[in-house]
C-alpha cells in the first residue's frame, strides 16, 4: 500500500482527535522557524511542519486542520491529507504537539 493510502487510514481513524501545538516559537531566518520546548530543545521546523504546529490550537480536530489547509491553499481535502499526516507525525514524535482524544458530550 502507498504511503497515501496509510495517510488516508491514519488520518480517519484520528480525524476527530484534537492536536494541541506545545513549545514556544523563538523566531525565523530563512525559510526555518524555530521551536522551543525548552532551553535545551530547540526544534526547526519547515513552513509546511510550522503551518501545522501554528493550527494545532487546542480547539480544532484534524478534521478541521484538513478542511483549512484545503481552504488556504485552494486544493482538496484530499491533496492535503497526506502532508498534513506526515507533518503531525513528525511534531507529535519529538512532542511539539500533543493529540488529545476527543471527549464525548
Amino acid at each position: 500500500m502507498s504511503s497515501s493510502g496509510n495517510s488516508v487510514e491514519l488520518f480517519e481513524r484520528v480525524k476527530e482527535d484534537i492536536p494541541e501545538r506545545q513549545g514556544r516559537f523563538l523566531g525565523e531566518e530563512k525559510d526555518r522557524f524555530y521551536i522551543a520546548l525548552s532551553p535545551e530543545e530547540v526544534y526547526e521546523l519547515s513552513p509546511l511542519a510550522y503551518y501545522v504546529w501554528l493550527l494545532c490550537d487546542g480547539e480544532h480536530s484534524v478534521g478541521d486542520l484538513a478542511t483549512k489547509m484545503s481552504s488556504d491553499l485552494g486544493l482538496g481535502v484530499e491533496e492535503v491529507i497526506e502532508p498534513l499526516m506526515i507533518a503531525l507525525n513528525g511534531l507529535t514524535s519529538v512532542s511539539l504537539v500533543v493529540i488529545k482524544k476527543k471527549t464525548s458530550v
